[in-house]
């Protein structure tokens, strides 16, 4: 397969005013000159560039839709990204340097994945394919392609199982694939929901398989069988969620699951009882995103600080208690579930396009058309950082530990450098949709 190997790399609404809003005949003051060393008019209202960026990634050249780190980053300091240029790229997060280019797919790849231990990654794309590679050796800077997967008609998400190495893939033809690797072979096919199925993953403990679909419905799957363990749909007036569902989360005890909808709802579901041949139960609803703004993120938070900043690879807290969800409508709102409301809230100037948690912490980052990235701390909903770089949307972002290591403009950021001693122990990366991807500090 030698044509398979990965590629080496060659080195806010404006104010408008009428005449009558302001005491001057514009006529006349149209006419008359400018006095000498005047400032021509609007020139106060342009505003200079900033980048707070410590290195980029220019490969992509298009849209970058998706983008990871390696689940013991950052050693190894990888980051996998997917764009419409139908590739996929593992680079270097420190100077942006290329790793390997993973290609071979026909049309634009939506999500990029490693597998827990991170010796393997996915990618899934527009065309219907999973291609799989291997870290080859004994470092990270080598990976050897494995196999190609068919049978989705487009891939919308991937998750790997957090225990082992299984990898499922959602379609957009209703249908979820579920692989063995490194043999490829077809473990399972999941047939239950009408329509694209619109994100999905696998509870903590790795016994259940969760899925959404754009059709309303929420299934509990058994992975080894694909048989469903419970459905709930538009059929339960209590769960009822217009346009569908958008994203997903699942307690760390992997007895709640909560949804976000295509119209800005949120419902809360028990599946506690599954265990005990039991049923699911709509345990909450939750109200405050603007309606018809579609929940992008959903995700369980820690308010009390539980460990220091660790690889990111598995849940994102100790507790069932809290979750924050971040809507189009550029609001990011915490939940006390034991109650049903929000504590808080902030905003973005534009529409939320992805939401992580840091996990065991009340930190949280969100990415957003308005070109910025913003951390939050979930008890005050104040802002702690505010990431600029990008000139167009942010359309992922990424979270991990940081590295300490100190890099300024030669290395793809135009400002000067960091400080790293005061950095709050974290770095992230954004996909923008100008064809960058882009790593900051947090400090």
């Amino acid at each position: 397969m030698a044509d398979e190997q990965p590629v080496a790399p060659e080195h806010g609404e404006d104010l408008v005013l009428t005449n009558e809003d302001v005491d001057v005949d514009v006529t006349e003051s149209a006419e008359a000159p400018m006095d000498e060393g005047e400032e021509p008019e609007g020139a106060d209202d342009q505003v200079e560039f900033q980048d707070d960026s410590i290195a980029a990634f220019y490969a992509h050249r298009k849209s970058v839709f998706c983008v990871t780190l390696h689940p013991h980053f950052p050693t190894p300091p990888i980051a996998a990204s997917g764009g419409e240029d139908d590739r996929a790229w593992l680079w270097n997060t420190i100077d942006g340097a290329e790793i390997a280019q993973l290609s071979g797919h026909t049309d634009s790849v939506v999500a990029v994945a490693f597998s827990h231990d991170g010796e393997m990654i996915a990618t899934g794309g527009l065309d219907g394919r999973v291609r799989v590679w291997r870290r080859h050796g004994d470092g990270w800077a080598t990976w050897e392609f494995l196999t190609n997967l068919e049978g989705p008609s487009e891939v919308v998400w991937l998750t790997w199982h957090p225990k082992g190495p299984v990898l499922v893939a959602g379609s957009s033809d209703s249908t979820l694939w579920m692989w063995q690797l490194p043999s490829g072979n077809v473990m399972n096919v999941f047939s239950g929901h009408t329509g694209s199925v619109t994100s999905g993953r696998f509870t903590p403990d790795g016994r259940k398989l969760v899925s959404t679909s754009d059709d309303g419905s929420l299934i509990v799957w058994d992975p080894r069988s694909a048989a469903v363990l419970a459905k709930v749909g538009d059929d339960d007036t209590r769960f009822a969620l217009v346009g569908g569902i958008t994203s997903l989360c699942i307690s760390p005890d992997s007895r709640l699951v909560v949804v976000g909808g295509a119209a800005g709802g949120v419902r809360v579901v028990s599946i506690a009882n599954l265990d005990t041949s039991g049923t699911v139960s709509v345990v909450g609803a939750l109200e405050g995103h603007a309606e018809g703004e579609s929940v992008e993120s959903v995700e369980f938070v820690d308010l009390v600080p539980a460990a220091a900043p660790g690889p990111f690879a598995g849940p994102t807290s100790h507790t069932s208690t809290h979750i924050v969800s971040a809507a189009t409508d550029g609001k990011a709102i915490t939940w006390d579930l034991t109650n049903g409301k929000a504590r808080g809230e902030a905003l973005h100037e534009a529409a939320i396009t992805k939401m992580i948690v840091h996990p065991h912490t009340p930190l949280f980052t969100t990415s957003s058309v308005d070109h910025k990235i913003r951390t939050f701390d979930a008890r005050s909903m104040q802002a702690v950082g505010v990431q600029h770089g990008f000139t167009d949307g942010v359309l992922d972002v990424a979270v991990g530990v940081d590295d300490g290591i100190t890099q300024g403009a030669e290395s793809g950021g135009i400002g000067a450098y960091t400080d790293a001693s005061r950095s709050k122990g974290y770095k992230l990366i954004g996909a923008g949709d100008e064809g960058v991807a882009l790593v900051f500090r947090l400090q």
